[in-house]
């Protein structure tokens, strides 16, 4: 959300919430349509409408000044599949016209908002939180499972570019990182990925040398469910299942072998 001191949630409850942060009073709230549970959000790139997902396997388009409906993007027939089960990731592209969103069914759908329906997909993630993010042409891709949870994809050839090892260092724990969370930094070329999940309760922090090593790592006692970086600093924040969110300079993070 671009303006100052708003905040913008989803609930489970199908409400989605405008919030003022400074004194934590709702502004508005919008109810889904039939209550259908909501587990993602995100605004366009200039701010003027967001993207939700839940469990109704769409992917709901509202405009943000008028807070009203525009579309509904799902499955358009067999020519034009959708999402068959629940979506927990949405994330608009710099083109303003493209969305793309990943969740239980394994596949992350393409969207071109002026046409409502897909226009391309990619199979293998399977995204249970914030997971996906975008930069340029390359998508980013945290999956929940035992292998190949972390991929970075071509958007315009539907392929996969690379896996990034999630467990480099501890062969014996293979690819376990159960993802919840993945994104790049906020720099227009980013250096950095943070990922996290509920593997060994880890999070990671990799470095686009020749390709993205592991900086470092933290452990936590549960759950790792959601990530952001800073704007402007190299600061980042874990929330965590235990309640608890904590901040780390992520370029003193030391790597533990």
């Amino acid at each position: 959300m671009k303006t100052a001191n708003i905040l913008v949630s989803v609930s489970a409850g199908g409400e989605i919430t405008y919030w003022h942060a400074a004194s934590s009073k709702s502004i508005i709230t919008i109810q889904n349509p039939d209550n259908t549970d909501l587990y993602a959000l995100d605004f366009s790139k200039i701010g003027d409408m967001l993207a939700v997902g839940g469990k109704d396997y769409k992917v709901k388009l509202y405009d943000d000044s008028t807070k009203s409906l525009i579309s509904e993007l799902e499955a358009a027939g067999p020519t034009n599949p959708g999402h068959s089960n629940r979506v927990f990731s949405v994330k608009f592209s710099e083109d303003p016209n493209l969305l793309v969103s990943g969740g239980w069914d394994n596949v992350v759908f393409i969207w071109d908002i002026r046409v409502s329906h897909s226009i391309g997909f990619i199979y293998g993630p399977h995204i249970c939180g914030d997971a996906i993010d975008i930069k340029g042409d390359v998508l980013l891709t945290g999956s929940y499972g035992d292998k190949n949870v972390l991929q970075l994809w071509s958007i315009s050839k539907r392929q996969l570019i690379e896996t990034i090892p999630w467990n480099k260092y501890l062969e014996d724990q293979g690819d376990k990182g159960y993802l919840y969370t993945a994104l790049f930094d906020k720099e227009d070329k980013p250096l950095y990925i943070a990922a996290g999940g509920a593997g060994r309760n880890e999070m990671h922090i990799y470095k686009n040398t020749v390709g993205y090593d592991m900086l470092g790592k933290v452990t936590f006692g549960k759950t790792v469910t959601s990530i952001d970086f800073a704007n402007g600093k190299n600061l980042i924040a874990i929330g965590c299942g235990d309640g608890m969110t904590y901040t780390f300079n992520y370029e003193v993070v030391k790597k533990d072998k």
